[in-house]
């Protein structure tokens, strides 16, 4: 193809036709700047597929952690209401409201039992730590997943607070009550598997119910699942969104 066109410039200046040639030459610059635009387009054209896979990798992965992480969030709040209803259960029965045909050996586990939220991040993190978040065209996918590190933070927050004060409640059943007699209650494979006696010394855990620093413990701890509760409903939403944004930029273009 080059040597046809030098070969008609040859000519073309052989035969002294100049603006033949000048025209020529026009019409020569114009083609390989066309064809520069057309190799330029299809490098563009090339580059958007690859960040189009790019995005649908990215998509997918993070489909899978987030319903990975909502499946975590709701187990977590499950346990979360357990919790609550048995400090309930509880507290209904201190002080004045003791009777002695409520035994709370079996929920007392409840009441000390913080639930753990621990989402895989892992994804997330690498494109954010990566400053490659941009791959998401979706300004609100974006957005919502900016969000998603600080409203967990609130969580693992709270988490820990609350596993401060199951500690403390701990604590004082080490000094008030007896342990061997809540695990003898308690369906638990690996404590069932121990084969512990039952306890050397007559006390009854219901005997705390009558205490007001032990009502003063368990309130304590229904306020502050209350608050995760409040928590996890906020995450469960946004994780919620983000799964549906998801889906939704998956299904445009798959």
């Amino acid at each position: 193809m080059i040597k046809f066109f030098r070969k008609i410039r040859q000519n073309l200046l052989s035969e002294n036709k100049f603006s033949k040639y000048l025209l020529y030459a026009i019409g020569e610059i114009i083609l390989v700047v066309i064809g520069i635009l057309i190799a330029l387009q299809i490098n563009t054209w090339n580059q958007n597929i690859s960040l189009n896979k790019q995005e649908i990798k990215a998509l997918k992965n993070l489909k899978e952690d987030f319903k990975f992480n909502l499946e975590a969030l709701k187990n977590a709040s499950k346990t979360n209401d357990k919790n609550i209803h048995s400090c309930l259960v509880i507290l209904n029965h201190t002080g004045k409201r003791y009777s002695k045909d409520f035994k709370m050996d079996s929920i007392i586990n409840d009441v000390m039992s913080s639930p753990g939220f621990y989402p895989n991040n892992g994804f997330l993190n690498d494109l954010i730590n990566s400053g490659n978040l941009d791959i998401l065209k979706n300004d609100l996918l974006r957005n919502k997943l900016s969000s998603w590190q600080p409203t967990i933070q609130t969580i693992y927050n709270r988490q820990e607070a609350a596993e401060e004060f199951d500690e403390e409640l701990i604590r004082y059943i080490f000094k008030n009550g007896s342990w061997l007699n809540v695990d003898q209650v308690n369906n638990d494979e690996i404590i069932d598997k121990i084969k512990l006696p039952e306890s050397g010394f007559v006390i009854d855990n219901n005997n705390m119910l009558k205490s007001l620093e032990f009502e003063n413990r368990v309130e304590n701890q229904a306020v502050y699942y209350s608050i995760l509760k409040d928590r996890y409903n906020k995450c469960l939403k946004l994780n919620e969104d983000i799964i549906q944004l998801l889906e939704s930029e998956l299904g445009d273009k798959q």
